[in-house]
């Protein structure tokens, strides 16, 4: 088997990535700023992002340049952290906004995180696939952002639409501060990404199945990336995790360095690195490279180099920004997710059955009682 004779369900919603964009960047840049338009005259000296599984995926790829465009700080939390955690008595809630994202709108820990900023009076913004869901009763805007669905749901497409919401919605603030933003520079942006996204998959996926081949029967999987790599990293590690049921990690590089250098059986641990060219981390990325490889890793880089030849397999990527980043670079470890899952047999998510059929209606995550201190 090669690449385009697969029919995995992975690989085609990474090829509905390019149109979905192209079809679905407009029409969400237009309506956010009328969603928000209340935000106006607010008082807004921080934002924090919160989500869970791709949800906080989006969050983790877009914080760069949600920081840059807005000139906000912004901090990005598991939403646990944020609805059991938060110092209520902070004076700063109330001139924090909290952009929660859920795609189905009934997660419970993000609606009880807006429950509790709300009452404590934070601002607040759910980010949802599902504007009927319950998550319209527990924020003061709501930013609809779901995908057309295909024939098969898979949490990919809510992640591209996520992704869009949060840009949408930090140029929608920097054009409340500041009416000289261009926000059709982000746009532009967008749409230049989908279309090289578009071209360039081909090559992507043969490279990507290149890598599988040598990786097909390893033990673990590990995602190394920072900044507005991280994303993709977390995202490959909840796929080969959630969609194949093996064992991976995500991590930064210089935390690699510093404690998953020393995992056993490195020869058994596929390694997946993003060294985007812009990166402020790509030196630290290329120091990790050569220690991974010393150890005798199975390793593969995700880079936008055009020119790279270096010691490892190689899949290259579009020219990627902090904008564009999470967009471009999730595609390589979903397309190495369900490969990995067509070469082994694996049914997506244990296809619900056996011990997992308890959650096939989600009660582990929407069925948890909802606490508000």
């Amino acid at each position: 088997m090669n690449s385009q004779l697969s029919q995995n369900e992975i690989r085609k919603h990474i090829y509905s990535i390019p149109p979905l964009l192209l079809a679905e960047s407009e029409n969400i840049f237009q309506k956010t700023p009328e969603s928000l338009s209340g935000l106006a005259g607010e008082r807004i000296q921080s934002v924090l992002l919160t989500g869970c599984g791709y949800s906080y995926a989006a969050c983790l790829a877009v914080k760069q340049a949600f920081q840059r465009i807005t000139k906000l700080p912004v901090q990005v939390l598991p939403a646990i952290e944020v609805s059991r955690f938060t110092d209520i008595g902070n004076p700063g809630l109330s001139s924090t906004l909290l952009i929660a994202i859920s795609n189905s709108g009934e997660v419970s820990r993000i609606n009880e995180a807006l429950a509790l900023y709300q009452k404590h009076g934070a601002l607040t913004i759910g980010v949802t696939g599902n504007p009927a869901s319950k998550m319209r009763e527990y924020c003061r805007f709501l930013i609809p952002a779901s995908a057309p669905p295909l024939e098969r749901a898979l949490p990919l497409r809510g992640f591209a639409m996520t992704y869009l919401a949060l840009l949408s919605i930090g140029c929608t603030l920097a054009k409340l501060g500041d009416p000289a933003f261009s926000v059709s520079e982000i746009t532009a942006e967008i749409m230049r990404c989908a279309g090289e996204l578009e071209a360039a998959l081909p090559h992507m996926d043969e490279e990507t199945y290149a890598f599988t081949a040598h990786v097909r029967e390893a033990a673990a999987f590990e995602f190394i990336g920072a900044g507005y790599e991280r994303g993709a990293a977390f995202l490959g590690k909840i796929e080969m995790m959630g969609q194949a049921g093996a064992v991976a990690v995500d991590e930064d590089p210089e935390q690699w360095l510093h404690c998953n250098f020393f995992m056993a059986g490195p020869e058994n641990i596929g390694t997946m690195l993003f060294l985007a060219s812009g990166s402020p981390a790509l030196s630290r990325g290329e120091e990790a490279l050569a220690y991974l490889l010393h150890l005798g890793r199975p390793a593969c880089v995700v880079t936008d180099s055009a020119g790279y030849a270096g010691p490892a397999l190689a899949v290259h990527v579009p020219r990627i920004s902090d904008v564009t980043a999470g967009l471009v670079e999730m595609a390589v470890p979903s397309l190495l997710t369900g490969y990995i899952c067509e070469m082994r047999g694996e049914t997506y998510s244990r296809g619900f059955r056996d011990q997992w059929a308890i959650f096939r209606d989600g009660r582990g995550t929407t069925k948890s009682k909802i606490t508000v201190r």
